[in-house]
């Protein structure tokens, strides 16, 4: 397989990248792993920067089997364990809108764009890639301001019933339906979604499980 893996931050994949040895030049590098040919791609953190990079990668370069969106993220719920790698299956603009009064309204609730219209499919960025997985199955949203305030939380949870957050996997997804590139987007809880509290957090948990399952998904191909 001809595989790309995207991740926002050289941490989160730090610990694959001293598995293989791999030197990023300029945040890309690819290698043959288990007979595939891998390509990392260290885009920055947050949606302008990964539309940015991936943009400018996929004029180039666009003969990918799956593209990987790896990386850390918060979690609305307590049932999804700290350090828990979920599979996001669907991603959603959590801050493209407008206000009115306290209520949020989305772009496509405004009616900038149908919620059928390409690349969407019922207001959602939906991944089509099936693979075998022992991973649950999440939706997402992707926002420019992480929340850490609760009557913000508990807006966003209303509006769009989300398990997790994250400040990319929109804009990844975005681009891989426009380019026809299959994706999936995987994530490790570091963190629950509340007034923020680092000390509750364990990003070193959350990037040590997402590694061992990036590992063993890629080795297992």
């Amino acid at each position: 397989m001809n595989i790309l893996i995207v991740a926002a931050t050289h941490d989160e994949l730090k610990p694959l990248i001293e598995k293989y040895k791999i030197s990023l030049d300029e945040n890309i590098s690819t290698i043959k792993i288990s007979n595939h040919s891998i390509t990392f791609l260290i885009t920055g953190v947050g949606m302008v920067a990964t539309t940015f990079h991936l943009t400018k990668f996929f004029t180039e370069n666009i003969n990918f089997d799956l593209a990987i969106n790896a990386g850390i993220a918060g979690s609305f719920f307590s049932e999804i364990n700290i350090g828990e790698v979920v599979n996001v299956m669907d991603e959603r603009f959590g801050d493209i809108g407008a206000e009115d009064g306290e209520k949020f309204i989305s772009f496509i609730e405004l009616g900038f764009i149908k919620q059928d219209e390409f690349p969407f499919m019922n207001g959602k960025l939906i991944s089509e890639y099936i693979f075998e997985n022992e991973l649950s199955d999440v939706s997402g949203i992707t926002v420019n301001t992480v929340h850490g305030n609760d009557r913000s939380i508990a807006k966003v949870k209303k509006s769009f019933h989300a398990s997790v957050e994250s400040m990319e996997g929109a804009a990844f997804a975005y681009c891989c339906a426009q380019y026809k590139i299959p994706w999936i987007e995987i994530r490790s809880i570091s963190n629950y979604i509340e007034p923020r509290d680092k000390s509750k957090w364990d990003i070193p948990l959350a990037i040590n499980n997402l590694n061992a399952w990036l590992i063993n998904f890629i080795e297992a191909q």
